[in-house]
C-alpha cells in the first residue's frame, strides 16, 4: 500500500487530517455543535484507528453551552456503536465561573509572577496595576463582559487556583497528540463580542506557542458581525480592537514590531493562518422576505438560523474529504506549515471565507414553480455577493477558491457559470490570477449557497473595520480600555497612540512609557497596506532570490544581475 503523504509531495496521495476545535463563546459554541453534526468527523473515526478528536468548548458560564454538550453526549454513543474507543474522542466543555471581586483582583495584581514564569526575559514593569479598574462591578454571568473583563476571567481561570483552563488545554493536547495522523486545530469565535475576542489572544497564545510548540497548524476562525446583530454587537467597538489586535498578529512586520520590544511571548499563535467569515450575505438572504409574525420572537429566530447556517457552512467546509480541502485551501495563503509553501502576505494575511446563501427553503421561490423561476432568484442572490461581502470596492486579489453547494436539479453548470464571472471581473488581478471551483450535492433540495475563499484581503479591506472603529470613537477613555484585550497585562493599549513615542502605537494604561513598535497610523487605517498581496508575495520573492551565483556556463545569470 502506498503511503500518504502531509503535503502531497511524494507520493501524490495526500492523508487525511484531523480536525480538533478550541471554540470560545456562544459563537464558539456553534461551531461546535456544526463540528459533530457532520457525518465526516464521525467516520474518520470510526474508520482509521490513527485519528482522534479534541474538541474544548470555553464560556462564561454555561447558558450557551447545553445543545453542543448534548450533541456530544450523543455522539459519544454513536461512536461507541461503532467500536471507537472512548480516549480517541475528547469533549470538554469548560463554564468559567465569574470570580469573587478579591479573588478576581488578586488573581490580576499577580499578573508579572505569572508572565515571569511564562517567559523568563519578560520586562518586570514597576509601574504595573490590575489592567482592570478596582472601580468596576463584576455582572453575572450571562451577562455581556467586557473583552478586557473576559481577558481576566481566562487569566484567572488559567493562572490561579485549582487552574481549570490549563488542565483543559493540557488534557485537550493529550488527545491530539495521541493521533498519528497529521492534525490541525480551529478556534472559532466571535471577532464583535467580549467573550470570545477576549479570551483568544491568550488562549491561543497557551495553545499555540507553550502547549504544542507551534508545531501543529492552530487556525483563527473569526466571524464578524452581521447588520441582524443586537446593537452592543453589530459593529461593535470592540471589534475594532479585535481586528488591530490580530492584524498585529497575522502581519510579520507589525508583529516583529511588537516581539522586538516584547518578546517571543506574542509572536503570533495563529500557525495556521486566519479565516474571516462573513455572515451577512446569509442573514441578508434570509431576512429579506420574512416579515410575518411576532418581530421579537422573528428576530430572534432570524438570528439563531443566520448564525448557525455560518457555521455549518464552515465546519462542512472544513471536514470536506477527511479535512484535505481544509489543508489545501492553505496552500495559496502560505499556512500549510511546509517551508516551500510559506510566503507572507504580511498586512494582507487574512482569508475571507464568505457564505453566499442563494436560495432558503420557502423564502422568495417555493417548490413545484417554474424552473425558469429558480434561475433568476438564483442569478439575483449571485449578483448580490459583492453587496453582501463584507468587503470595500477597489478589494482584489489573485486566488478564489469557490465550493457550491446545491441539488442537481437547481444546475450546477449555470451557478457555476455565473458565479465565476462575477468573482473574475469584480475581484480577481488581471492576467496572472487563479479560479478554482468545487460542485456539492446539499442534502436540502430547496437550498443552495457558496462558500466564497479569497486569501490576501488586508483588515482596512473590511467594512466592519471602518464601521467599527466609528463606534470605538465615540466612547470615553475608560470604555475604550474595556475593549483592549492583548497587550494590556504590560500596559499597551494597541489601538490608542504611543503617549511619550509620537507616531507610534500602544497607550500605556498606567501613564508610563509602554509602547509598540508598530505605526499609528497603520493601526488607524490612515496608511493603507499595498494595493493587493502580489505585490507584497513579488517583493518578498525578488529578496529572496537576490543572487550572484554564476551559470554553469561561467556568466552571471542575467536575472539575478537584475535582482541584485
Amino acid at each position: 500500500m502506498v503511503s500518504s503523504s502531509l503535503y502531497n509531495s511524494g507520493t501524490g496521495m495526500q492523508s487525511p487530517h484531523c480536525v480538533h476545535t478550541v471554540a470560545i463563546g456562544r459563537t464558539g459554541a456553534a461551531y461546535v455543535e456544526a463540528l459533530l453534526r457532520t457525518g465526516e468527523i464521525e467516520d474518520l473515526l470510526a474508520e482509521d484507528a490513527r485519528a482522534t478528536c479534541a474538541i474544548l468548548l470555553v464560556d462564561i458560564g454555561q447558558q450557551d453551552m447545553q445543545i453542543a454538550i448534548d450533541y456530544a453526549n450523543s455522539f459519544k454513543k454513536r461512536l461507541q456503536s461503532r467500536g471507537v474507543e472512548a480516549d480517541r474522542f475528547n469533549f470538554q466543555a469548560i463554564a468559567l465561573d465569574v470570580p469573587e471581586r478579591d479573588e478576581f483582583f488578586e488573581g490580576l495584581n499577580r499578573t508579572r509572577e505569572f508572565l515571569k514564569l511564562e517567559y523568563p526575559r519578560y520586562y518586570w514593569n514597576p509601574n504595573f496595576e490590575s489592567y482592570v479598574s478596582h472601580t468596576y462591578e463584576m455582572p453575572p454571568a450571562g451577562s455581556h463582559f467586557p473583552r478586557l473583563v473576559a481577558k481576566g476571567i481566562y487569566a484567572n481561570a488559567y493562572y490561579a487556583g485549582d487552574r481549570p483552563m490549563e488542565k483543559a488545554l493540557d488534557s485537550f493536547v493529550e488527545t491530539v497528540e495521541k493521533a498519528t495522523l497529521p492534525s490541525m486545530i480551529l478556534v472559532p469565535f466571535s471577532l464583535a463580542g467580549g467573550t470570545g475576542s477576549g479570551m483568544v489572544v491568550d488562549l491561543a497564545r497557551h495553545l499555540s506557542n507553550i502547549k504544542l510548540g507551534r508545531r501543529i497548524p492552530v487556525i483563527g476562525v473569526g466571524q464578524l458581525s452581521h447588520s441582524g446583530d443586537d446593537e452592543s454587537v453589530q459593529n461593535s467597538a470592540g471589534q475594532y480592537c479585535a481586528l488591530n489586535e490580530i492584524d498585529c498578529m497575522l502581519d510579520d512586520d507589525k508583529n516583529n514590531g511588537v516581539i522586538t520590544v516584547w518578546g517571543d511571548l506574542y509572536k503570533s499563535p495563529f500557525t495556521g493562518g486566519f479565516f474571516v467569515v462573513n455572515p451577512e450575505h446569509s442573514w441578508q438572504r434570509l431576512s429579506s422576505y420574512t416579515e410575518t409574525g411576532e418581530k421579537e420572537v422573528r428576530q430572534g429566530f432570524r438570528q439563531m438560523v443566520a448564525n448557525r447556517f455560518v457555521a455549518d457552512s464552515f465546519m462542512r467546509f472544513a471536514m470536506l474529504d477527511y479535512g484535505r480541502v481544509l489543508f489545501r485551501a492553505l496552500r495559496p495563503a502560505g499556512f500549510t506549515g511546509a517551508p516551500h509553501e510559506t510566503l507572507s502576505s504580511k498586512s494582507r494575511n487574512w482569508t475571507l471565507f464568505d457564505v453566499a446563501k442563494l436560495t432558503h427553503p420557502g423564502v422568495q421561490v417555493l417548490p413545484g414553480e417554474a424552473q425558469s423561476r429558480w434561475q433568476s432568484v438564483l442569478a439575483q442572490w449571485i449578483d448580490f455577493i459583492p453587496d453582501h461581502s463584507g468587503l470595500r470596492d477597489g478589494f482584489q486579489t489573485d486566488y478564489a477558491e469557490v465550493h457550491i453547494h446545491a441539488s442537481r436539479d437547481m444546475g450546477f453548470e449555470n451557478i457555476d457559470k455565473g458565479i465565476k464571472e462575477l468573482i473574475s471581473s469584480t475581484y480577481l488581478l488581471e492576467g496572472d490570477s487563479t479560479y478554482q471551483s468545487y460542485n456539492h450535492e446539499f442534502f436540502d433540495a430547496l437550498t443552495s449557497y457558496a462558500n466564497i475563499i479569497m486569501p490576501g484581503v488586508a483588515k482596512t479591506d473590511l467594512e466592519a473595520f471602518w464601521a467599527s472603529q466609528k463606534n470605538y470613537d465615540t466612547l470615553d477613555w475608560e470604555s475604550k480600555l474595556h475593549e483592549h484585550a492583548w497587550l494590556v497585562d504590560i500596559g499597551p493599549m494597541l489601538s490608542e497612540p504611543a503617549i511619550r513615542f509620537e507616531g507610534m502605537a500602544g497607550e500605556c494604561i498606567w501613564g508610563c512609557a509602554c509602547w509598540v513598535v508598530v505605526s499609528y497610523d497603520e493601526i488607524r487605517g490612515d496608511k493603507l497596506p499595498p494595493a493587493n498581496r502580489k505585490i507584497i508575495l513579488e517583493e518578498g520573492i525578488a529578496a529572496m532570490t537576490k543572487t550572484l551565483v554564476n551559470t554553469p556556463g561561467g556568466q552571471p545569470n542575467k536575472a539575478a544581475k537584475q535582482h541584485a
